[in-house]
Formats: structure tokens, sequence, C-alpha cells
């Protein structure tokens, strides 16, 4: 038996023999993927348990060289038809043997398990029953996959497994023999499933790394020691702030040869894509069949194998956040272009706004017509982020009573939008942006004067131009800010077409979505 570090620098030197060109035999790969969300009496029902193994599954047949027909999917089934699966693949093993195939066997379970084994409905599956099921196949190499609380019973791990090394003796035997043991967690502890992966966190990063994130060397080809190396920091890191604790994965190996087994050819994929370097950001992507991937980005170039279709990409990293979309054909590389926060973005990453703002607020407004002094306005509108640049669109209504211009007493009034494009001066909590505005409006001067006000009085369509200073910070759950705009008027004032100067600004309360 091979434990500790020297076991994992043991599964760095064995099997890759099975996929390795032969002159006269190829490779004959089989699993057997089993998830089930159902545990014993009083357990509560998992949230991914089968989408776990669904996911396992099809990673195995698209880029795994697992021939469809020798890959059994179990959902929700018993101890029973597991064993049965396993035991009715023997006879095809010992077939491919004789005719001097190398052969590969890989048993996945994600569900319950306790003390007791795994849990599988009503039914339990004992460690000891499931290490003799699997050491007992005719396979060459076996390779058994647990993901679930106790799982660490499996390999008889109590803590962490020690960082791995390199530092041992390779057997000079070329044939691949034996079996390893891989367990989501260490004896003691609980396997944790994600809403917001929509998986567990062990097969979820497993996944991902036989996708390509898992390619230490960058050949193109993701190795048992290179995934579980991925798999079991990535889990550890994801868990270290739950609840239940930092989970580690564990393994204990029994095996001979040169290489190591290899799980997924990047080569097979349907489409693949090239993210740049970038050892400081994380990718998150949400792509067609329920893709879903966490990836940190690395100091080399990373190929992921995905499917073909439509990508929304997002790069997080400490100076903030960017997003972009991307279609991936069939049969082709894209490469994802880097990606760089805007300084809204970074403004948000900062404590800064969010995209979409719903805003009120009451203030002033002045127009340059004789007499005339601020009058009490009530301002509503709406701010969006496109791109770097802010739009802005504001409504007003202004009301100014018993203006005195000489002898002549009136009252103005005055409806109006505008939209503003607004650039970021600053980035931080408190977001100073300014920009250019245009609007529309209409407007009314009623004279108060006796006996001359029918004549005096007007109306006019009221075209506005100018410049917007828009601030903003937050206060508690909401951000306020002043909103000022400055520039001239257009209306027809006593049969003339004029142009004024006018002025405004507003106290807001802001609402983010």
């Amino acid at each position: 038996m091979i434990r500790g570090a020297a076991a994992l620098a043991a599964c760095g030197a064995v099997a890759a023999a099975l996929l390795a060109p032969a002159p006269a035999a190829g490779a004959a790969r089989f699993a057997v993927v089993a998830g089930n969300d159902r545990g014993d009496t009083g357990r509560p029902k998992l949230w991914y348990a089968q989408k776990d193994a669904d996911r396992f599954e099809r990673a195995l047949v698209e880029l795994g060289d697992f021939d469809a027909a020798n890959v059994v999917l179990l959902q929700g089934k018993g101890p029973g038809e597991l064993e049965a699966a396993v035991r009715a693949l023997e006879p095809r093993i010992a077939l491919a043997k004789a005719a001097g195939e190398r052969t590969l066997l890989v048993v996945y379970y994600s569900g319950h398990a306790g003390a007791g084994g795994l849990e599988m409905g009503a039914e339990k599956l004992p460690f000891d029953a499931l290490r003799a099921l699997v050491s007992g196949s005719p396979a060459d190499a076996k390779v058994a996959i647990v993901d679930a609380c106790e799982a660490g019973l499996l390999t008889q791990v109590k803590g962490a497994s020690a960082a791995p090394a390199l530092a041992f003796a390779i057997p000079a035997e070329d044939a691949v023999q034996g079996t390893a043991f891989i367990a989501s967690t260490a004896v003691g502890e609980a396997a944790q499933e994600s809403a917001a992966l929509g998986g567990s966190f062990f097969t979820h990063h497993l996944e991902i790394a036989l996708r390509g994130a898992g390619d230490a060397d960058g050949d193109g080809r993701v190795t048992l020691v290179e995934a579980f190396r991925y798999t079991s920091a990535r889990t550890a890191a994801g868990t270290s702030g739950t609840q239940a604790g930092t989970q580690h994965a564990t393994y204990e190996l029994r095996m001979s040869g040169r290489g190591d087994v290899v799980l997924s050819d990047l080569r097979k994929a349907e489409a693949r894509l090239l993210v740049p370097p970038d050892p400081r950001a994380l990718f998150i992507l949400k792509g067609p069949q329920g893709l879903f991937a966490e990836v940190p980005g690395g100091a080399v170039e990373t190929t992921l194998a995905i499917p073909s279709g439509h990508y929304r990409i997002e790069r997080r990293a400490p100076e903030g956040r960017a997003t972009a979309d991307l279609d991936v054909e069939r049969g082709r590389t894209a490469a994802l272009p880097r990606l760089e926060p805007t300084r809204y973005e970074l403004a948000r990453a900062k404590g800064g706004p969010r995209p979409g703002l719903l805003y009120t607020g009451v203030g002033l407004a002045w127009v340059g017509l004789p007499g005339f002094r601020a009058a009490p306005a009530a301002r509503i509108g709406v701010r969006k982020e496109v791109g770097p640049l802010g739009v802005r669109v504001r409504f007003d209504y202004a009301n100014a009573s018993n203006v005195q211009d000489q002898w002549l007493r009136y009252d103005y009034q005055l409806t109006a939008g505008a939209l503003a494009v607004l650039y970021p001066l600053n980035t931080g909590k408190i977001l100073v942006e300014a920009g250019l505005e245009g609007g529309y409006g209409y407007a009314t001067q009623k004279a108060r004067t006796p006996n001359v006000s029918s004549s005096l009085s007007f109306s006019s369509g009221v075209g506005l131009a100018g410049a917007a200073l828009m601030a903003t910070a937050p206060v508690g759950p909401i951000r306020v800010g002043l909103d000022a705009s400055a520039g001239a008027q257009l209306f027809t004032l006593d049969g003339t077409r004029t142009v004024r100067p006018s002025a405004s600004v507003a106290l807001l309360a802001l609402y983010g979505f």
C-alpha cells in the first residue's frame, strides 16, 4: 500500500501506458457512474448528487475516450444495481484484455454516506464491499471516486493529505496495474454542496479539471494526478469559509507501472476556449447544457474543453469585474480577449453604485428671464450603466409664482425631460461623473397684472442643451446625490425665438437595481 506524499507521486508514475501508443494494442475504458439524492431515513434530500453523476458521466464520454456503450449511468439506484452494473462489465473487460487491450475501470458515486458505507436510499453499501467490488475487477487499472460525507473511510485518511512530492522511485515495469481510491473528504468530514456552483464542490471542480483547468503541464491531456491536485486544492479553497469548514479530498493508491492514468484529452472536445494568463483573476463561465465553471487564471494560457454555443463570461479580480459574451463554434478554438473592468465596474468593486439607479429629489431651477429667481423643482429619473458610460434620464417640474418684472408680475411653470451621457471622473464609494445633456420641455407664463394678463401670457416649447454633473455616495442601504446642469434654453418669447441661460440643481435619493 502506498500513502501520503509518495502515494500521489506514485499516481504520477502509473498507467499512462493505458493511452500511450502501442504496437499491437489499444485501450478499452469502462465506467459505472452512480448518483443518489436520497440517503438513509432521516437524511435530508441532496440537491445535486444525481446532477453531479450526470455531469461526470458526460465529461467521461465527451473527453475521456469512453465509448458511451461502455458507460453505465445509475440515477437513484441502490447497491444491488451498482454491484450488478460493475459485474456486468467484467466479461467485456476480460474479452478486451484477451484481445491485448489495456483496460481501465472507473467507478464513481455521489450521494450520502456514513460510517456504515454508501447510503443509496434506505440501503447501504459498506466501504469494504465497495473496495472489494472495485479491486476484484479484471481491469488492469481501477479508479474509484466517492463524493460523499465520511468518504475518507474509503481511503482511511483522517486529515488533509500531504502536499504532493515527486521524489519517488518510478517502477521499472511498463505494464500498469492496480487500484486508486479517491475520496472527496477525510474521515469525519462532510461533503458540501453549493447552490452557487449548482453541484458539490468536489465534483464541480473535478469536472472543470477534466475540461482543462487541471492540465498543469499544458500537454492537452488531464491525468489522474493533475485532476486530483486541482480538485483537492479548489475544494479546500472553496469550503474554507463555509460553516462546515474546510473539506479535504484524500486518496489511497495500490498501483505500479510508468506514467499516469489519462482521464481526459482536450483534443476530443466539441470546442475549445483559450483563457489568457491572468494569475490574479477568477473566470466564471455560464454556457449551454447547464455548464457553469469557475476557473482561476493561471500564469500561462489555459485551454478549456467546452460544448459549442453561447457563453457569458465574467472576470473577477481585486481591481474590479468585467464581463463579455462569446460565441464558440463547433470544431473551433476561440480565444477569450483580455477583460478589463470599466471605470464604473471599478467603482462598484470599491463600493460604488449598482449598474442601474432609480432616483427622486427636490431642488431649484433658474432661467434667464427678467426678475426670475430660482424656482422650486421636483425631479425623478433613472441612471443606467452602458459600457464605460452612464446614461441619465431626468424629468423635472418647476413652478415660480409671482415673479416681478418691473411693473409686470407673472407665474412660470416648466415641465421638461433631458438625457445626459456621463463619464466618470473618479471611482470609489463617492462617484462623480460629468457629461453633456439635451432635452425638451414645455413652459407657460401667466401674467398677474390686472387688465393685461391675457395679452402678456404665453406658452412655448423649450429646447434644452448644456452640461451635467452628478455626484452620489452611499448612505445606509441607499445612495444620496447631487444632480446639477447648466446650459441654455431655446423658446419663443414675444413672438421671437430666443436663447436664455438656464441652470438646475437637485438633491437626490437613489435606489440601486
